[in-house]
């Protein structure tokens, strides 16, 4: 018999525990807390990441506060940040979850809707969707900016001094008759009237939009370049300087009534795109494009003045050199173009830049004849285009305040996708449901 005993059981070593327990229990611990501290790492990353693309977004939402759902959405918002704000400041409680859905929500709602207002901007820049209501004020333009508009018209008027201001009238006042004409008041007498916006402070609210977007454009309207030829070249110097202040050189297009103030413009703007305004009479210029180019032997302009109202008719192949508008509103009737301009717009054209000349009053008088006759306001509309297509230049048309979008796609149908188009409509929301250019017929 043995005097050693067998073990029943084996004990472990005090060595083999220790490895144990540094295998089992010491490194999985060691991952586990640094597991848990990356993850609340990244948890507050991503609410901070969340909470900056909520701001973002919110502000962005408040450069189209006027557009759709957004002021809807915005104001909800701010209800919801008062209400809150009340119920931390009397219970110290914050947000309870029912809030927090709600706000996920209208941000929610807010990203859609500014996607329909990336759409809507993208499709007037394509469309070339000018928004011709009238600006005089600060918060005519910023209304009409917030509310999408892509491009807007800005008129130009100057006083007595040379500054530059934002006027459809040549008036200074909102009330015609007891106001003054800009051109005889002084820089200083302008502002004091509070009614108009100059161009400098206009072009910064329009540069502000521009860093959202930098495919927004503005159309300034020539109305008048001081009282003679003489001081055109300073006066387009000074509104030269005041676009490269506010960065907006290359987004700016011009527009005018008269050939005369067109060629000044161009001398200082040779890259930029322009528009001939005014108008080309239906019926009577027929044959306007073959009277632009190999002019004849009847060449005639005549001009009727009333005290505030100028009318200028020509049937000339020369351009006329005047003090275009100058405390006056001037409109024009144009039986054929000048050759000179009908050169200078289609050289932009070939250059890459828009020269276009107008074909509202055509189009006017088209959708006259659309009520008993639309075959016949349709041959007209794609005569004139025509005309302007054989002299190399666009055409520029205003389109009805009655169903907008549905008069556009039918006159880009019947006068060509160069077409520019002037609504007087704000087309923010309008446009986004327009059809892609490229499907356009």
């Amino acid at each position: 018999m043995s005097d050693v005993e067998p073990k029943t059981h084996s004990e472990p070593e005090a060595s083999d525990s220790l490895t144990k327990w540094d295998v089992l229990m010491k490194q999985p611990a060691s991952d586990s807390l640094e597991n848990e501290s990356r993850s609340s790492e990244i948890d507050e990353q991503k609410e901070q990441t969340t909470d900056s693309n909520r701001e973002k977004l919110v502000e962005r939402a408040k450069l189209y506060r006027k557009f759709g759902k957004i002021a809807l959405c915005l104001s909800k918002l701010d209800e919801g940040q008062r209400a809150a704000t009340e119920a931390t400041n009397t219970t110290g409680e914050a947000l309870n979850d029912p809030e927090d859905v709600q706000a996920d929500a209208l941000i929610t709602q807010i990203e859609n809707t500014l996607k329909d207002v990336d759409k809507s901007l993208s499709k007037q820049i394509d469309y070339s969707i000018i928004n011709h209501k009238q600006i005089n004020t600060k918060d005519a333009l910023e209304h009409e900016l917030q509310s999408g508009t892509s491009i807007p018209e800005l008129d130009i008027r100057f006083d007595k001094d040379g500054k530059p201001w934002i006027s459809h009238s040549p008036r200074a006042g909102a009330r015609f008759f007891f106001s003054k004409p800009i051109h005889t008041l002084s820089s200083k007498e302008v502002a004091e009237y509070g009614q108009r916006l100059s161009l400098e402070d206009g072009l910064g609210i329009v540069g502000q939009y521009m860093k959202d977007n930098p495919n927004h454009k503005v159309v300034l309207e020539l109305k008048e370049l001081g009282p003679s030829a003489d001081t055109r070249k300073t006066y387009l110097e000074s509104v030269k300087t005041l676009l490269v202040q506010s960065n907006l050189i290359d987004a700016a297009i011009f527009a005018t009534l008269s050939p005369s103030i067109l060629k000044s413009t161009h001398d200082v703007f040779p890259n930029n795109s322009k528009i001939l305004n005014g108008g080309i009479c239906p019926i009577i210029s027929y044959d306007l494009a073959d009277k632009s180019l190999k002019g004849d032997e009847k060449d005639q302009e005549f001009a009727m003045k009333a005290p505030n109202l100028e009318l200028f008719f020509s049937n000339s192949a020369e351009i006329t050199e005047r003090a275009d508008g100058y405390g006056k509103q001037t409109g024009y009737l144009w039986t054929r173009l000048p050759k000179e301009t009908v050169d200078t717009l289609a050289k932009l054209n070939k250059n890459g830049n828009s020269g276009a000349a107008s074909l509202t009053l055509v189009n006017k008088f088209a959708n006259i004849l659309d009520k008993f006759s639309p075959k016949t306001a349709q041959k007209i509309r794609e005569h004139y285009a025509e005309q302007l297509d054989r002299l190399g230049i666009k055409k520029q048309v205003a389109i009805s305040k009655k169903n907008p979008a549905e008069n556009l796609q039918k006159t880009v149908a019947q006068m060509g996708k160069d077409t520019i188009l002037y609504s007087d409509t704000s087309p923010g929301e309008w446009a986004v449901d327009l059809p892609e250019k490229s499907e356009q017929e």
